[in-house]
């Protein structure tokens, strides 16, 4: 696929610059070895997809909290009201990637504008920013919130070239995640699949400009 010049860098958060390993062990300190994190991820996944198609929009937080009920009917689970608000919490306190905070310093040291765009809530992205110390990092933090839709809405990447006043195709597009690249790939983005497994792409047959596995690595293509 074609390459050029960019002028600015777009990450997506879930996944790509934070993990959720702290959160699995929040998870496994309460249900031991029940699969309740992965089930809540789908979950909270299919609830952004559903309720941007029906046009019922609530924020990241509530869709998580929803999400989280729900993974626990499935798994017949009973939390208490502490554990509950504990594991919510926990998507505040994200751990980020041991990558990240090195190669955002070397992006912008080339130069290259740095933003956010995710499904949080602003009041999500700006906690856990602010927790891992790398909010003033980012020229722009957008959420969904703005457009009251979900990724992979079109609406949604709009947001990026509107903020930083650029071309999609001058703007580079990190995920993790499959329907995020597709999405972004379909809007005009160029595009890098940060692929931190070994994982295989579902992203409708789309294919990114560049697939790495931790952000270092796409200095080496820049």
């Amino acid at each position: 696929m074609a390459r050029q010049a960019v002028d600015a860098i777009v990450f997506d958060v879930y996944g790509t610059l934070f993990g959720f390993n702290r959160l699995a062990e929040r998870a496994r300190a309460i249900v031991g070895d029940l699969p309740l994190l992965d089930r809540w991820r789908a979950k909270q996944l299919e609830h952004s997809f559903l309720r941007t198609i029906l046009g019922e929009y609530v924020d990241f937080w509530r869709v998580t909290e929803e999400a989280l009920d729900a993974a626990c009917a499935q798994l017949e689970l009973e939390l208490t009201q502490e554990e509950r608000a504990h594991l919510l919490h926990g998507w505040l306190e994200l751990e980020a990637f041991p990558d990240v905070g090195a190669a955002l310093e070397a992006f912008r040291e080339r130069g290259l504008r740095l933003a956010i765009l995710s499904n949080g809530s602003p009041m999500m992205l700006e906690a856990l920013l602010d927790a891992a110390g790398l909010r003033t990092r980012f020229e722009a933090v957008l959420s969904v919130d703005a457009v009251q839709r979900y990724k992979p809405s079109p609406a949604v990447y709009a947001l990026a070239p509107a903020a930083l006043i650029l071309r999609p195709e001058r703007i580079l597009f990190c995920s993790s995640n499959g329907f995020d690249v597709a999405g972004a790939l379909r809007f005009g983005f160029q595009v890098c699949w940060v692929n931190r497994g070994n994982a295989k792409l579902d992203a409708l047959g789309k294919h990114p400009h560049y697939a790495v596995h931790s952000l270092l690595e796409l200095l080496e293509h820049l």
